[in-house]
């Protein structure tokens, strides 16, 4: 395992470049919009708070939908540690989709999960078959949308969410990489899949669990997606 954060961005160039500017840009106007709608929303409430405290409307659905989606893209260029085979710990680029599906449920949840499997797909596939690039991406990033089930219990809904990518990702790396086991000293399959895997998606779940357990961290998520 080998620490990349500055190296890394230091190499982008080209399409990556330009994705990770362009994804900078469209976070700064989502932000900037976010606020100017919070302010507008805490004005409304103060004028009439019963209506405030039903169910988010369509703007503020697509509006954060698309804030989460789009801090998670940018964060996941955030690559603290990189593996072998494109495995890599980033900086909590699964907290911003665990927070979204967790506050506006499954039906959302998964579709935001699922469009962050795109765009990780855009942004670089490792392919070796049609089978594992589905399981390696469509299915292990669209499984991020289980946090959705918890929405009182952000830490728990990251938990779930980040391993049910991880085991995903294990089956992946069990019957699609299991030849490599052997150079790392590996006779079991299975073992080198779940142990690759813990150390980058594990690791990288347990960091958007500790982080999502801190309490200003629960106290930004419950002020961003109030009720009113």
């Amino acid at each position: 395992m080998e620490f990349k954060l500055f190296s890394k961005l230091g190499s982008l160039e080209g399409i990556e470049l330009y994705m990770l500017i362009g994804g900078l840009v469209i976070l700064g106007l989502l932000i900037w919009a976010v606020a100017s709608y919070a302010k507008r929303a805490k004005a409304k409430a103060l004028e009439a708070p019963e209506a405030e405290a039903a169910k988010p409307n369509r703007t503020q659905v697509l509006v954060y939908g698309a804030l989460s989606i789009t801090l998670a893209f940018v964060l996941s260029y955030f690559k603290l540690f990189t593996l072998p085979y494109e495995g890599s710990i980033t900086l909590l680029s699964m907290l911003p989709i665990f927070a979204y599906a967790a506050y506006f449920g499954p039906a959302r949840g998964f579709t935001a999960a699922f469009a962050f499997s795109l765009l990780q797909v855009i942004q670089g596939a490792y392919i070796v078959h049609p089978i594992q690039f589905i399981l390696d991406y469509f299915v292990a990033f669209t499984l991020l949308g289980l946090a959705s089930f918890f929405p009182k219990n952000l830490p728990l809904g990251a938990l779930i969410g980040g391993f049910a990518r991880m085991l995903a990702s294990t089956v992946s790396g069990a019957v699609f990489f299991g030849s490599y086991a052997a150079d790392y000293g590996f006779t079991n399959v299975w073992a080198y899949s779940l142990i690759y895997n813990f150390f980058s998606i594990g690791v990288d779940t347990l960091l958007c669990v500790v982080v999502a357990a801190m309490p200003p961290v629960q106290k930004l998520f419950k002020r961003v997606f109030s009720k009113g």
